[in-house]
């Protein structure tokens, strides 16, 4: 009889341990799994406004340049400039130089970011850009969808010009090259910068 008075005194969780271990795990990994989130969320490399109609971009412009861990070692980098700039809704922007020399020619590329305050005013400026570099007698540069670039190139050097637009951000690119065989940098250093949009 006491036997049994003790057995009833015992708390569910007590008598049912296992099945209250396993809840307790799948506890403790749903709230660990909300903090991991939470946590990704706030350390995105470009932060978008989630309130604002126009899903603005509103992230520094110096994190979207390519940053040093993310250029190989070849590369000679400059510091980052700010740029000013007099167009409609205009709000920030950065620019990064990088330039390699090799034994047989070398390479230097210029890339910039412009951040406006709507989508509208960055596809004005986007579309202004774009008539600059639309040159008759060169190849298209293939940067994709919302992307306009030119390749020219020769034996012995070659040059690119690129613009893209991403939300109320335009980056833009500029390589020049003394090798063929480097004319094909700049592309990949827009890749490097649209990858963080």
């Amino acid at each position: 009889m006491k036997k049994m008075v003790e057995s009833k005194k015992k708390s569910w969780f007590r008598r049912h341990w296992i099945l209250s271990t396993i809840l307790g795990f799948f506890l403790f990994f749903f709230i660990a799994g909300m903090f991991y989130e939470m946590d990704n969320g706030s350390t995105g490399n470009a932060i978008k406004d989630s309130n604002s109609q126009d899903n603005l971009i509103i992230t520094d412009t110096k994190l979207l340049l390519p940053q040093d861990s993310e250029v190989d070692r070849i590369w000679q980098i400059k510091d980052i400039v700010s740029i000013t700039l007099n167009a409609t809704g205009f709000v920030e922007g950065s620019k990064r130089t990088m330039s390699k020399a090799e034994f047989l020619g070398g390479s230097s590329i210029t890339t910039e970011i412009y951040r406006f305050d709507s989508i509208a005013n960055a596809m004005q400026f986007y579309n202004q850009e774009k008539q600059k570099i639309d040159i008759r007698g060169v190849e298209e540069w293939g940067l994709g969808n919302g992307c306009f670039g030119i390749e020219k190139d020769s034996t012995l050097a070659g040059y690119a010009k690129g613009v893209c637009l991403r939300n109320n951000i335009v980056f833009y690119i500029k390589s020049v090259s003394s090798s063929y065989s480097y004319v094909n940098d700049g592309n990949d250093f827009m890749k490097i910068m649209l990858k963080k949009v």
